[in-house]
């Protein structure tokens, strides 16, 4: 017999009418309660409490949410300017303890590879390397395995580009449409065990995105890639396995736990509709800059603390922490070991790493979460039947719905609608001008380009996958 079965159970109605009480409203006085809703930007209108109740028609508790691996992959990213000092600073990350190395930036020959992996056990460490010539760097790689005779079957490693993402940022394609996507289908090819479809939903993040537009076009996007490929003759089974979505996590707080989770369960309907299951999603989470402060910078910390925790809780596979000063595109040695630190801190001292799938049976997380998959769900529908995701990327359709979005949320934080602690409020008062550079320069840090250049002029067949989802 368990203690809780001596007491009776509070029903929500129970809860309701207490709150009215509380906050002296007459009995049945709904008007009490609503002015204690509010709406968040994605249109979910938060109640004020939620109980058990409120998961009797849920979804989300229908799906199992767990991952593979309880820790999760503490990943540093490298840019590579110089192939020397990238070496260098991914010795030292790793020595202070980051297990995965991320390098952004182009290889261009064997020995840059050879100088840029020197004294990094790559058996043991995660490697990802993302430029725009991925079967190159593929080519580099196993060769660099093969000549240090080193197995992998126990390899974390991952070899990408995000053709069609990077359309969208850059304006322009790689070579052309055609090349890009082919070049796409030969590394995926590989018999490898590795990942090769990069889907940024980080771009859409950083240029200001709601949390149901990051996943409804990530997911848009990643059928693009899955509907090419699979013409190209590779199995869906391969091309799942293959994909790695990289979210970026704001510091609404319960809203991203509850955005990894939902994008765990939007991947699952997606891979039904193929006929596909079991491939569980691959998921890299990196802390979002459309909140940094540029000048009372310590403040990040606090919000990339909180924010890789949504993302721990929320189930990513790996976590990026940006460094506290990096919104001037720059960060120090000191800001590096801070963003390194402040996962041991989670992992270690928190044991996050310990329980697998924390928030499961929260009514609040759940409920968000379902609501998320609704809304996202209808959006990826939208989508599809527009043509899908590349045709609504080249007619500015997915451009224009992000800048309307960005410029609303930038005009609440402007007005003092919305807050941001040491940027509109409590800001440093010896510092007015910094405040209004501060304030004006919130959100839409990276802008997603209308593609002029690459309209569609002729008719996109509907290739949508959601039909019957």
């Amino acid at each position: 017999m368990s203690l809780f079965d001596e007491f009776e159970g509070t029903t929500h109605q129970q809860w309701y009418d207490k709150i009215i009480k509380d906050l002296k409203g007459t009995p049945g006085d709904a008007g009490v309660i609503e002015k204690l809703i509010w709406k968040s930007t994605e249109g979910i209108e938060v109640q004020p409490f939620y109980t058990s109740e409120n998961l009797k028609q849920n979804k989300s508790k229908d799906f199992n949410l767990k991952n593979s691996k309880t820790v999760w992959e503490n990943r540093f990213v490298v840019n590579i300017n110089s192939i020397e000092e990238a070496n260098k600073k991914a010795l030292y990350a790793l020595s202070r303890g980051a297990d995965a190395i991320q390098f952004v930036g182009n290889i261009n020959s064997q020995n840059e590879l050879n100088l840029l992996l020197k004294h990094i056990e790559v058996s043991i460490v995660g490697i990802h390397f993302y430029n725009s010539n991925p079967n190159k760097t593929h080519e580099f790689f196993s060769n660099y395995l093969l000549n240090n005779n080193i197995k992998l079957s126990n390899l974390n490693y991952s070899i990408s580009f995000d053709y069609i993402g990077e359309l969208l940022v850059c304006g322009h394609w790689k070579t052309n449409e055609q090349a890009d996507l082919e070049e796409l289908a030969i590394l995926t090819k590989s018999p490898l065990p590795i990942k090769t479809i990069s889907v940024n939903g980080l771009s859409f993040n950083n240029a200001g995105a709601t949390n149901v537009q990051e996943l409804a076009y990530s997911f848009s996007q990643a059928v693009e890639y899955i509907n090419y490929l699979t013409e190209k003759g590779l199995k869906i089974e391969e091309v799942a396995k293959k994909i790695t979505f990289h979210f970026g996590i704001g510091s609404n707080y319960f809203f991203e736990i509850a955005k990894i989770r939902a994008a765990k369960i939007l991947w699952k309907l997606i891979l039904n509709e193929y006929g596909v299951i079991d491939i569980p999603i691959n998921i890299n989470s990196t802390t979002t800059f459309t909140n940094f402060a540029c000048f009372d910078q310590h403040n990040n910390i606090l919000r990339t603390t909180t924010e890789a925790m949504s993302a721990i809780i929320g189930g990513a596979n790996s976590v990026s922490i940006l460094p506290f000063d990096s919104a001037f595109g720059t960060s120090t040695e000191f800001s590096e070991r801070i963003a390194i630190n402040i996962q041991h801190i989670l992992k270690e001292e928190t044991f996050l790493g310990k329980v697998n799938d924390i928030s499961k049976g929260a009514y609040y997380i759940e409920s968000i979460t379902d609501e998320l998959v609704e809304k996202s769900l209808a959006l990826f529908k939208e989508i599809e039947q527009k043509g899908g995701f590349l045709a609504n990327i080249k007619n500015g359709l997915i451009q224009d719905a992000i800048q309307q979005v960005a410029q609303n949320e930038q005009q609440l934080f402007v007005d003092g609608k919305k807050t941001l602690l040491g940027v509109n409020k409590h800001q440093n008062k010896n510092n007015q001008e910094i405040n209004k550079i501060e304030t004006k320069g919130l959100t839409n840090n990276i802008q997603i380009k209308v593609l002029q250049q690459v309209r569609f002029s002729e008719k996109i067949e509907d290739t949508a996958v959601s039909a019957k989802i």
